[in-house]
This record gives C-alpha cells, sequence and structure tokens, in this order.
C-alpha cells in the first residue's frame, strides 16, 4: 500500500508539470512527434483559381493537390445523364498542426453546367488541438436533386479551405470521383423503418489478434468481424477496411486497454476518436464516447443498416451515406497529441468490429459495379466469413493477451487540464506504456533482462 501511495504521489507531481507543459503557447506540433502523417496516393493536379481553366479530373482516379487557409480550388469532371456520382476530398493536416474545433475544415461542392449547386460537404475539425484527416464527399443524386443536376456536360468541383486558421501550411488533398453504375432492377427500396434507430449490436468479445492500420484510404487493410489490437502514435489516425454487404450493419469499438477495476477511466472518454465512411468516402458515422466506470475508456460507431434507397432517406447524412455495400472504412485517432512527450512511443488500441446481420440481395447494376469501386469481391466475402484465427502472413504478430492480459494493465488519469476554449487530456501512461512493451517482448523473444 506504502508503494502504491508512493507511485500516486508520483504520478501526481508529473501531472502537475504537464499541466505546465501543455498551457497556452505550447507547440502543438511538438506534440505529435513521431506520428505517422496521412498517406496521399494519387496523380498529382494543380486546381484552378477559378472555374475557367479548371483541370479535368477522371471517373475512378485519385488525384493530389494541396490547399491553403481561405484558398479555394477548382476542377471540372464530365458526367452523363444516368449514374450517381460522388466527388470525395480528404484534407490531411500534419499530426500535431495548431487547428481550432470548428474553425479549420473544408468545404466540398458539386456544381451542375449551369451552376446549381448538387451537392456539397464540410467536414471540420471538431477537438482543439488534435489534427486529422477529415473526408467527406459531394454527390448528384439521378431520381432526386435540382433539375440542372440531372443532365450530361461538365460539372465543376471545389474544395475550399475555411480562413482564419492559426495552422499556416498547406493541406495535402486527396481527390476522388466514382461513378455509380445505374439500377435496372433488383432490390431499391430502403432499410426497413426504424432499422437504424434500433440497439446497436454490441461489439465482440474475445482475445485481440494484430493488424496494422493503414496511412490513408488507399492501403487500408481488410478486416472482418472480430476483435484486433494495432499500435498507434498519439496524433496518428489509422485506417482499416471493412465489408458490408447489403442488409448489414457495422458496429465497431475502439478502446485504450485500462484496468477495468480503475473507475477514474471514465476521464479517458476523448482518448479516441473514430469515423466510419462508406465506400466513396462519405462520412457514414461519427463515434461517441461509450465508456463507463469500471470499463475501458472507448469510443464507436453504429450504422444504419446498408439499402439503396437509404440514399433518398430524410432522417439525416449518416443514414442517406449507407446506400452500397462494399468496402466500408473505420480511421481511428489517438487524441490529444499533447501527450506524445509523456508517453514517448506508441499506444495500445484495441479494435472490436462486428458486421451484423444477413446479407440480403441487393439492386441489380447493368454494369459490373465492383469495377467502379462498389459492392464486395470474392475475397471480400471470404474475409467477412473467415475468423481472425485463420491469420494471413500480413499481420504484425502472432495473437496477442486478451482479456485476462487486459486487467493487469493500469491506465490511470493524472490530470485534466482546459486549454483556452479547448480540452487537454494529460495522461500518466509511461509506466503503462513500459509495462505494455515489456509484455509484447516477452511474447515474441521471452522476457528481457531485469524482468
Amino acid at each position: 500500500m506504502k508503494d502504491r501511495r508512493k507511485v500516486r504521489a508520483g504520478l501526481a507531481a508529473v501531472a502537475a508539470l504537464c499541466a505546465v507543459a501543455a498551457a497556452p503557447g505550447t507547440s502543438l506540433a511538438d506534440g505529435a512527434a513521431g506520428a505517422r502523417a496521412y498517406e496521399t496516393r494519387g496523380t498529382r493536379i494543380s486546381g484552378a483559381d477559378a472555374d475557367s481553366g479548371a483541370p479535368s479530373l477522371a471517373v475512378g482516379r485519385t488525384y493530389v493537390d494541396s490547399v491553403g487557409p481561405g484558398e479555394k480550388r477548382y476542377y471540372g469532371v464530365t458526367l452523363d445523364t444516368k449514374s450517381a456520382a460522388y466527388v470525395s476530398a480528404v484534407a490531411a493536416p500534419r499530426p500535431g498542426a495548431d487547428v481550432t474545433s470548428y474553425r479549420d475544415g473544408v468545404k466540398v461542392t458539386l456544381e451542375s453546367p449551369e451552376g446549381g449547386v448538387c451537392g456539397t460537404a464540410a467536414p471540420k475539425i471538431e477537438t482543439n488541438g488534435v489534427a486529422y484527416p477529415l473526408a467527406d464527399y459531394a454527390s448528384r443524386q439521378i431520381d432526386s436533386g435540382p433539375a440542372s443536376c440531372h443532365q450530361a456536360g461538365r460539372y465543376v468541383v471545389t474544395v475550399e479551405r475555411q480562413d482564419g486558421s492559426p495552422d499556416p501550411e498547406r493541406w495535402p488533398v486527396e481527390l476522388r470521383v466514382m461513378v455509380e453504375p445505374p439500377v435496372k432492377g433488383g432490390a431499391t427500396g430502403a432499410a426497413p423503418e426504424g432499422s437504424w434507430s434500433t440497439p446497436a449490436p454490441k461489439p465482440p468479445d474475445g482475445t485481440p489478434w494484430p493488424r496494422r492500420g493503414g496511412r490513408g484510404f488507399t492501403d487500408a487493410p481488410t478486416l472482418g468481424s472480430g476483435v484486433w489490437k494495432d499500435e498507434i502514435m498519439p496524433g496518428e489516425t489509422h485506417f482499416y477496411r471493412v465489408p458490408v454487404d447489403w442488409g448489414q450493419r457495422l458496429t465497431a469499438a475502439a478502446e485504450l486497454s485500462a484496468d477495468g477495476k480503475d473507475q477514474s477511466t471514465r476521464l479517458l472518454d476523448r482518448a479516441l476518436a473514430m469515423h466510419a465512411y462508406n465506400p466513396a468516402r462519405g462520412l457514414a458515422k461519427r463515434g461517441i464516447p461509450a465508456v463507463q466506470d469500471g470499463e475501458s475508456p472507448r469510443t464507436q460507431v453504429a450504422t444504419a443498416p446498408v439499402a439503396y434507397g437509404n440514399r433518398y432517406a430524410n432522417t439525416g447524412s449518416t443514414v442517406r451515406a449507407m446506400s452500397f455495400s462494399g468496402g466500408y472504412f473505420l480511421a481511428v485517432t489517438l487524441n490529444p497529441p499533447q501527450v506524445a512527450p509523456h508517453l514517448n512511443g506508441p499506444v495500445p488500441v484495441v479494435l472490436r468490429v462486428r458486421v451484423a446481420g444477413s446479407a440480403r440481395g441487393g439492386p441489380s447494376y447493368d454494369k459490373d459495379p465492383v469495377e467502379a469501386g462498389f459492392g464486395l469481391t470474392a475475397a471480400d466475402r471470404k474475409v467477412a466469413k473467415r475468423h481472425p484465427d485463420a491469420a494471413d502472413d500480413d499481420r504484425m504478430a502472432s495473437p496477442g493477451s486478451g482479456a485476462a492480459d487486459s486487467k493487469k494493465t493500469t491506465l490511470r488519469v493524472v490530470g485534466y487540464a482546459g486549454i483556452g476554449t479547448g480540452t487537454a487530456l494529460v495522461l500518466g501512461l509511461g509506466v503503462w506504456t513500459l509495462a505494455a512493451r515489456r509484455r509484447a517482448a516477452a511474447q515474441r523473444y521471452g522476457p528481457p533482462p531485469g524482468w
């Protein structure tokens, strides 16, 4: 007991020092040292300052540009009269960038040949000091929206970054145009009324298997239902791809391994952020904190069931986003970057994924949806059915510790201090990280010297 009191006293002292270190004026860039940035992949392009002379985007290709504070970039894309179209933009501020909640963001807009707005989206930073990739799309539907958006011709795409940001750096932007083939029959209705508001299935339990997340949408590993673990640096965002078929819904939880008996873990409810995106990179769901006393700190998402007719729902964009089968994405960010100097290394994170419901018949397309980037391949269906025990060689290592080992890991909250209008979470995780590393070393190579 005396030793415990000494440890707690020491952590309290560390907390006080951390609170000073996190005071206003501290560079947030220092707080994300070593964090992997979003990896853009695609053809280099330079957007114009006006719609005249704007470079063209080809359907099915990915492009890379950049945008500065207050800047607006123009592009063009040619569309037909039969297909739904989705133009996504992923803006990626550097981990640790000095960003402000709801003042930093981007806006992507798709305009008709006549200048009418067909679709727009404006993802924004949601937490002060936490920079992460912002993604969403602007779309046009053939059976809804302004009549001018149903015609064939050259459409204008704009990507605009909000002004007044404290971050002066240009943000890399990844652009992609996806066109959904026309439907000629089949199940085109919406999900059953109220199905998206029913209680979400609980994320699964079990032994976590290692799987390293990708640095972006293009290199995200494919996961099925199961329990997975990764290591994330503070300020990093890791991406994972999950096959979801017609009639199914996605539930996922990301959590830090904490002592289930530690009541104080409730204060860590914002240590993790998670966003779910559909196959066209549209925002499908924001994660919400789901921690309770005695539980590991976690954030989780639960989507509506996938149905073609969801795109016409008037219940919100998160239901409309669940309107095609295919590879959905989970983006997990470790918040905030300010804790990095006190962690000095990657943090173990457990990801619990459940794809619930039986696959149902969907619409019949007049072209192969898989070639257009929608739908599921035979390999996707195999992953969806396979249990994690049938591991691929691309996993990080052998299976790690499960619930029993999680109970041995103690995560202490040593400070919770406000910074300006935001809040910085200061965690005394040094001892916890060292213990986790020793356990990992023991699993892979045997106990290190002095164990």
